[in-house]
Order: structure tokens, then sequence, then C-alpha cells
């Protein structure tokens, strides 16, 4: 018997990010993501680039804890997001811990326009899949854009994207997971360009909500093209949070590309 496709289930829209990371159910679902990975991963990145006098923007910042990890070593870093409750999370946490880190409410599409920023910063980082969720590819190389804008000649770019081979070999298709009173059902698919996670559950006033991640199945060869598009030459390519070689079967792809000097 051939298997009815529940399309409710994948209904999404061109600007579903904008919603959904300003939701509770975001923070709800997500919000026990491991401060001390994203510890080590800065340390990681501190050891393999760092100067402690250099100037850091994190692009998509989320609630800021790579940024606090960057501060905490001496970095003057700022950070911007899309989400206006992720940024006054960060902007809240900052105050209480004194310090001197900047937080604004940012489209990654719109960096290219911040004119304040372009040539400013030694390092931009891009971390935890936080690019590739636009349905025109011309968004992601406004993205890129910005990224090159931002940095200073000869400065670098840290791309932490998520690895397509070992993602497509180890697609999780459906999970349940409980967080307080919500259970959220997750499926997962690759349909046409995208790998996409649909979330559903039940709000407390009984009806039920969907949200479709999607982002772009880029190799890392792909990824290269498209930020040597923009003048970033990709250097090394990392597997991992301890930064190890790059395979097939790694769970993670991070790119470190450097701007090329005029």
């Amino acid at each position: 018997m051939k298997r009815e496709i529940n399309y409710e289930l994948w209904k999404t829209d061109d600007d579903w990010f904008a919603s959904w990371f300003n939701s509770h159910a975001y923070h709800l679902l997500y919000g026990n993501r491991d401060e001390d990975e994203a510890k080590d991963l800065i340390n990681q990145l501190h050891i393999h680039l760092g100067n402690s006098g250099f100037k850091v923007l994190d692009a998509g910042c989320g609630a800021g804890r790579h940024v606090f990890a960057w501060a905490q070593l001496g970095y003057d870093v700022a950070g911007f997001d899309l989400s206006p409750q992720s940024i006054e999370m960060a902007q809240k946490r900052s105050n209480k811990l004194k310090l001197s880190t900047f937080f604004k409410v940012l489209d990654l599409r719109d960096l290219r326009n911040e004119t304040a920023w372009h040539d400013q910063f030694d390092l931009v980082t891009n971390l935890f899949t936080s690019f590739g969720y636009f349905s025109d590819k011309q968004d992601h190389y406004k993205v890129v854009e910005g990224f090159s804008k931002a940095l200073k000649p000869n400065g670098v770019l840290v791309l932490d994207y998520l690895n397509l081979q070992m993602t497509i070999d180890n697609l999780t298709p459906t999970e349940s997971i409980a967080k307080g009173a919500y259970t959220f059902e997750i499926n997962r698919r690759i349909s046409g360009d995208f790998i996409q996670k649909s979330i559903s559950f039940i709000e407390s006033d009984g009806e039920r909500h969907t949200h479709v991640e999607q982002v772009y199945a880029w190799s890392h060869k792909e990824l290269s093209v498209l930020l040597g598009k923009v003048g970033l030459i990709v250097e090394s390519i990392c597997g991992d949070y301890e930064l190890g070689m790059h395979s097939s079967s790694s769970p993670r792809c991070i790119l470190v590309a450097r701007k090329m000097e005029v």
C-alpha cells in the first residue's frame, strides 16, 4: 500500500526562521546546548588562530554562548542575531557578568550594509550551522559578502556547518524529545537541495504547531566555491570541535578562510 504524504508536516515559508528562532518553544528545545562545548571550541580556535587582542564578530550568535567564551579569553567581541529574544537574553547575561560585549539584532543578509563594521574585525565566526536557511541562493551570497566586508584584509572567517555526507549517512527519520510539558515530534528528510527537520508540538492551549527547519545540502567543496566568490580563500577544513581532520564521517565541516588582501 502506498503511504500517504502528510504535506502539513513539511509546510514552511521562506522566512521560517524569523518566527521559530524567536519562539519560547525553540529556546526550550535547544536551551540545553552545551556551554562547555562552546568554551572548548573557542579555546581550540584561540590556540589555532588566536590573539587576545583580536576583534571578533560572532554572526548568528544566538544567546551569546560563544561570545562570552571569547570575551572571557580577553577578546574584543560583538555578536548579532535575528532573534530579539536571543539578543535580550545575551545582553542580560552580559550585564550580569559585567562583560564589555556588544549585541545587536540583525539579519545575516544585512551585515553587508553595516558600513560601521566594514574592515573592522580580525575574525568573523558563524557557528553551529547558523547559515544556509534561505530558499534563494542569492541570499547566501549576500551573507558571505557581509562576512567578507566585516573582515579586515587578511582577516579570518570560521564557518561551522554540518558535514553533508555524515548527515546523509546518519539521518534519523523520526524521534520524540520531551522537554518540560512539551513533547516535540521530530521528522527529518532530504528534499531537493535541502535537509529538512519538521518539529511538531502541542501548545498549552491545545493547538498543534509545526515548524520546519531547513538548510542547504552543501558539500565542503560547494561552500569553498561560494566563499571564494567574495575573496575568502579556504585554508583548512576541520571535522570536529577539537579541530581534527575533516573526512566524510566527521561530525562537522568547519571551514577556515582568509580574506585576500587587495
